[in-house]
């Protein structure tokens, strides 16, 4: 990736193949560190096929909204994307800005798992899937809004989780109309920093 030289629209599809092939191998890994009777073949959606994609579906639903607000305070247009691309049908700047944060919903997801507090009760049967009832959304909101809440070491100070996506968002504004800003945003935020004493 960091070979890469060009603009966003010869870049794009070999982009979105090397996040395709490090998610499968990834998603692969996490179901199996999942007890037996918990592990899962790859993503699924609409309806999850399991439970931990429909744990995970739900987390990532809190954080695109979180991240849409923290875009929409910052003054980005939340369909206007980078490497996804415009259309006011979807949300492009929200799928752009939301990488630098899904690893929060996947290590909430792992914490529920890894307490043993993933329940068949939390889950309704569909037909083709499952879905997570009151009592599981109830389970995963009460650890991933506490989580959320906590403050991590960032950039040299103590901030909020949800702090930090308010402050990447108004960087970035910052940095689209030239301003350079001061110490109350950081200058470039990387993945290293953002999780590295997460």
């Amino acid at each position: 990736m960091e070979s890469l030289a060009g603009n966003p629209d010869q870049l794009r599809d070999l982009i979105l193949g090397i996040e395709g092939n490090a998610g499968r191998c990834y998603f692969q890994l996490l179901s199996q560190l999942l007890p037996e009777n918990f592990r899962f073949e790859g993503r699924s959606r609409n309806p999850a096929r399991d439970e931990f994609n429909c744990l995970l579906n739900y987390a990532y639903g809190v954080l695109y909204g979180k991240v849409e607000r923290a875009c929409v305070l910052a003054g980005l247009d939340p369909y206007i994307g980078i490497l996804h691309t415009d259309n006011y049908n979807k949300k492009s700047l929200v799928f752009d800005m939301i990488e630098n944060f899904r690893i929060w919903a996947e290590e909430t997801v792992m914490a529920m798992f890894a307490a043993r507090e993933v329940k068949e009760i939390h889950f309704d049967k569909l037909k083709n899937g499952f879905t997570l009832n009151k009592e599981g959304k109830a389970a995963l909101l009460g650890r991933y809004m506490k989580f959320l809440e906590e403050s991590i070491r960032f950039r040299n100070r103590n901030i909020k989780r949800l702090d930090v996506v308010q402050l990447t968002c108004h960087r970035f504004a910052q940095r689209l109309i030239g301003e350079t800003g001061g110490d109350e945003f950081p200058e470039i935020v990387t993945t290293q920093e953002m999780f590295g004493n997460a």
